[in-house]
């Protein structure tokens, strides 16, 4: 008479479970090595973007921005889509003019998603529009951008996120009406269109 087959330990070796195991080790290894890193404090010391984050982003006040005297620009009209944004210190002359025409190309060049995002000139030191007689010919030039000056009282460095950097000039507003990227003049535009490209390949928003 032959002996019954004695049962398997559910500890004993088993090819099956060994390959399971492995392929759980391996999927969970870059999170691990990933939060590691992070716990250490350590970054990359190159990021993927060509903008500075402006960390933690910063929400625009109801009522900064106005297109005259009389009339303001609510944030709530910069919400729901991108919003690229050039700060002027005088009158728009021709170094201003030639932004334009490159922020402008940085928008076509989004191709299908270029619809995602609006472009906003503000006239930063400016007491009212109507100061800059350059101001209908660039409406006139660009019926599709945007120009507004900030609101008397408002904070002036609401668009510099720190009363230190005012050479920054260029800023990204997210759809929730956060400044949340800045650029200083004469920027990569490149980089600046492939940072666009990220944001709105990875945004479900605006």
């Amino acid at each position: 008479m032959t002996d019954a087959a004695t049962p398997s330990s559910p500890f004993a070796p088993n090819p099956a479970r060994r390959a399971i195991l492995l392929v759980t080790a391996l999927l969970l290894l870059p999170f691990a090595l990933a939060s590691g890193l992070y716990g250490f404090g350590w970054r990359p010391a190159r990021p993927g973007n060509h903008g500075e984050l402006i960390q933690p982003p910063l929400a625009l006040p109801e009522t900064s921005l106005r297109f005259t005297a009389d009339q303001s620009l609510p944030t709530a009209g910069l919400r729901g889509k991108w919003t690229l944004v050039l700060v002027n210190k005088s009158r728009c002359d021709a170094a201003c003019r030639h932004d334009l025409q490159q922020m402008r190309q940085v928008q076509v060049a989004l191709n299908k998603e270029m619809g995602r995002l609006r472009r906003l000139l503000v006239a930063g030191d400016l007491p009212d529009l109507s100061a800059d007689p350059a101001i209908p010919e660039l409406r006139q030039s660009y019926p599709d951008l945007t120009i507004a000056a900030p609101a008397a009282g408002a904070d002036g460095n609401v668009w510099r996120g720190q009363p230190d950097s005012g050479e920054y000039r260029y800023y990204v507003i997210d759809p929730l009406g956060n400044v949340m990227m800045r650029y200083p003049e004469n920027p990569d535009m490149q980089g600046m269109r492939k940072d666009l490209e990220r944001l709105l390949k990875y945004s479900w928003t605006g």
